[in-house]
């Protein structure tokens, strides 16, 4: 980005706003039809970033797919200038070879001055890919990004099981990628009346082309779920108990389509695996439905939970500090409200059938 020279009064230079505008490229993530709530997030994050640096510039949304063209419409309401469109069958799924030379052709061609994603199990792929291809800086787990008065930008990533944090100055010559924690992207308030250009492109590449093929996808059962990914979570803390007692969290996992989760001590009582833990010392999770059982509430939970749509906790202390968080809170024994719970999930679903 090229900064424009000038001379103050007393006949310093200094620098004024950067000569060429922002282009800032989102990354637009979708499953089964609809684009991903952490994108749309990015898409508001993308245009605080050029509103901050003096409105120059616009943020373009870059999908890959097939059938989304009313949802990608739908992307100038949360801040998108246009929509990078690439469509085809083979892109209905993600396949890491072909999505990262699609985005290297586009980004050669389009010259974006940086690369935004969500961080997820694709992106985790996808962007050191797309990183060594173009020569450039990658960031992961970020949780904020500014651009200073050079016109570099400044990304803010949490270290030390985060309780530090770094700021990390991007100077590279291609566009610098990165991902955001998908708990810090929050939709804007969408504004209906906001426009947006879709360009669509054709892909360049093709199946055949490439060294690598999909044989076929396994779908994970719903309790072993990335946690991270998961809609919907059942956690588990110390008042739940150990081994078979922890049972009742699986079975309830299980009757609603969740994945697992638990807070630290269940993890230290080898009751299930540290990828499965939740809160500062282990992971971040923001699904559309969060069910607490037995566990109190303390910041190093919450601070992993917190950013969760829906809260629902189950505990026999009135006073226990979880229910601050809670939309619902129930106060009574976990092991005889949630059997009642899966009853009656049992009962709905039946009926349903």
């Amino acid at each position: 980005m090229k900064i424009e020279r000038v001379e103050d009064e007393e006949g310093e230079t200094v620098n004024s706003e950067p000569v060429n505008p922002l282009n800032i490229w989102v990354l637009v993530q979708h499953r089964e039809g609809s684009v991903e709530e952490a994108s749309l997030g990015l898409v508001g994050e993308a245009r605080r970033i050029v509103s901050e640096s003096g409105g120059r510039g616009g943020v373009t949304a870059v999908c890959l797919g097939f059938g989304l063209g009313p949802e990608l419409e739908g992307l100038g309401a949360y801040g998108a200038d246009r929509v990078l469109y690439v469509e085809d069958e083979s892109l209905a799924r993600y396949h890491g070879e072909l999505f990262a030379g699609e985005l290297f052709r586009l980004a050669r061609e389009y010259e974006p001055s940086c690369i935004l994603a969500a961080q997820t199990p694709e992106t985790a792929d996808l962007c050191p890919r797309l990183s060594a291809l173009l020569e450039t800086a990658l960031v992961t787990c970020a949780m904020d990004l500014n651009v200073d008065q050079s016109g570099k930008f400044h990304a803010i990533r949490p270290v030390s099981n985060g309780y530090l944090f770094e700021d990390i100055l991007l100077e590279c010559r291609g566009a610098p990628i990165i991902s955001f924690l998908p708990a810090v992207l929050t939709a804007p308030d969408p504004h209906m009346t906001r426009q947006v250009e879709v360009l669509r492109e054709v892909p360049a590449g093709q199946p055949g082309d490439l060294r690598t093929k999909v044989l076929r996808v396994i779908e994970a059962d719903p309790e072993d779920l990335d946690i991270e990914e998961a809609d919907i979570v059942v956690s588990g803390g110390r008042g739940v108990g150990r081994d078979e007692a922890f049972d009742v969290v699986h079975d309830l996992a299980r009757a609603i389509g969740g994945s697992v989760g638990a807070t630290r001590p269940v993890i230290d009582w080898q009751t299930l695996p540290y990828e499965r833990q939740i809160g500062q010392t282990g992971k971040t999770v923001s699904p559309k439905l969060i069910i607490n059982c037995g566990i109190s509430g303390a910041n190093e939970y919450t601070a992993g939970m917190e950013k969760s749509q829906v809260v629902i906790a189950i505990n026999t202390d009135p006073r226990a500090r979880i229910f601050r968080f809670a939309d619902l809170g129930v106060v009574g024994d976990l092991h005889e409200v949630v059997p009642l719970l899966i009853e009656r999930l049992k009962e709905m679903k039946g009926a349903d059938d």
